[in-house]
């Protein structure tokens, strides 16, 4: 076997097993927090004003749900804002928000209408007049449950930290429908648990669109979202790192989001994620390895940048195993018109024991042990059943989703290598 091949699948190997050990053994260093954190009652001494940001861009069919799921938030309405910003929508989303204020006059939804100017630079402009302690994003196609924000704002009252700067929500796919978006709930609900582990580690390096609260003054004093960034809600949080503010996930806040339904929607999203997470890594690249940053500069930005190399090595090591192989057998039993006889009869079978990599093995066998467990305390941590929406996709995920999305990793670095720009 080529030489370099063999260095890139030892790499991959080690590299992969290495994380995955890392993150279990903080799983057990904290699961006695983790109890302690369960039997804490949901109880908040005050409410403090609390602005919900809204940005959509033709979202009419969702909207009116999105803004009742922020209405019907077990909080005192007099201290709650809904603030609106529809982006230049070509629809009937602003009616749709007309609609909806005429029929609630008692509740406080401000709508904000500007020209199309993107996600980042609609927050900031809702900031200038949000009146909140306070401000939560929520995307236009997500929900959120009625005990969420009580919730987030107990973290921030039990901390009782003027550093703690934004609260991230445990994000699910909501009602999954087809194999894709079942693929993305099991994404999620792993990606829901590494979140938990990381904020502990005071790690956390994205603030998702749906539902991340934010401390207004730190924020503003910060300069607000950053206009033009693929990744508005990863780069917050990359710059809050940077000023060494922290950042907390509350395991228990739930909101839902609907999940890209086709391959097309899928590719579309996670290119944007893939170029905006690699952008902003090599802007905030002086953190890697620095100490002044703890363990985000120490272990999650080595993360974060190897796992574009982790991708490209996962697409050269599965084309030369297993597509340029696959092509030549193709290509052979097309030289013989498919007759697939002669091969059955060539086929022979030697088993020999001292043929085998161990060490590979080993590795494998260890990856498999610690992933499952992995999956299962994801599950639970969650409160999802495995089960809960069959068993068979679960195939594909292990074997075909990770292999695609590296895919989209690969055709992402080539298109920035490239110069090829992405709009949000």
């Amino acid at each position: 076997m080529n030489i370099t091949l063999t260095i890139l699948l030892w790499a991959t190997y080690i590299l992969s097993l290495y994380f995955t050990i890392f993150w279990f053994i903080v799983f057990i260093e904290q699961k006695g927090f983790f109890k302690k954190e369960k039997r804490k009652k949901i109880k908040l001494a005050k409410s403090p004003f609390v602005s919900i940001l809204i940005p959509a861009y033709n979202e009419e069919e969702v909207i009116q749900s999105t803004i009742k799921s922020v209405l019907n938030l077990n909080y005192p309405k007099n201290r709650l804002e809904v603030i609106v910003i529809n982006d230049g929508s070509t629809d009937k989303t602003q009616h749709k928000v007309q609609a909806l204020i005429k029929e609630d006059r008692g509740k406080k939804i401000i709508l904000l209408n500007q020209k199309n100017q993107g996600k980042a630079k609609s927050l900031n402009n809702a900031l200038k007049i949000a009146k909140g302690e306070f401000f939560a994003c929520l995307d236009a196609d997500s929900y959120v449950e009625k005990d969420t924000l009580t919730k987030m704002l107990v973290l921030y009252e039990k901390e009782n930290d003027p550093d703690l700067t934004i609260v991230t929500p445990a994000m699910k796919v909501k009602k999954p429908k087809n194999l894709i978006q079942k693929l993305q709930r099991v994404e999620y609900i792993l990606t829901l648990f590494v979140s938990r582990l990381m904020s502990r580690l005071d790690c956390i390096y994205v603030a998702p669109g749906p539902f991340s609260l934010y401390r207004k003054k730190t924020i503003i004093d910060m300069g607000g979202f950053e206009v033009g960034n693929l990744t508005e809600d990863q780069e917050i949080a990359y710059r809050a790192q940077k000023h060494q503010y922290k950042i907390k996930q509350c395991y228990n806040a739930y909101v839902y989001t609907i999940a890209p339904k086709t391959a097309k929607e899928l590719y579309k999203q996670r290119d944007r994620w893939f170029k905006g997470g690699l952008i902003n890594a090599l802007k905030y690249r002086k953190l890697l390895w620095n100490r002044d940053y703890g363990d985000f500069g120490m272990m999650q930005m080595t993360i974060n940048l190897l796992m574009f190399f982790l991708s490209m090595s996962a697409i050269t090591l599965f084309s030369y195993y297993i597509i340029i192989p696959l092509f030549k057998n193709l290509k052979n039993l097309y030289l013989v018109r498919f007759d697939i006889i002669p091969y059955i009869k060539d086929m022979s079978f030697n088993f020999n024991i001292l043929n085998f990599d161990f060490g590979k093995l080993v590795i494998l066998f260890l990856l498999f042990i610690i992933t499952f467990i992995l999956f299962y305390l994801s599950h639970k941590n969650a409160r999802e059943k495995i089960r809960r929406h069959g068993t068979l996709y679960l195939i594909p995920y292990f074997l075909v989703y990770y292999i695609a999305m590296s895919m989209i990793v690969v055709v992402t670095i080539f298109e920035l290598m490239i110069g090829k720009r992405q709009k949000w």
